[in-house]
């Protein structure tokens, strides 16, 4: 079965039990949204996301290897 690496970062990370990456079994064509909404983490809850360190859409399908990297809305100023 095809599986992805999930790099969580700042409060993402409590819904991996605070660990700050995850690997997560993918079916073919299961996009970056389906993935991260089976590790539960809502879908207004992530701001910035890659994958394969390019930028990426909720809806980009994944391959067998990929590496997604997601992060949340970051304040400041």
């Amino acid at each position: 079965m095809p599986r992805v690496t999930v790099h969580l970062y700042a409060s993402l990370r409590s819904y991996a039990g605070g660990a700050p990456s995850v690997e997560v079994e993918i079916r073919p064509g299961q996009t970056v949204e389906e993935t991260l909404h089976a590790l539960g983490i809502p879908s207004d809850q992530t701001r910035i996301l890659f994958v394969n360190n390019r930028a990426a859409a909720t809806n980009q399908p994944l391959q067998d290897g990929d590496r997604i990297g997601a992060f949340p809305a970051i304040g400041g100023g």
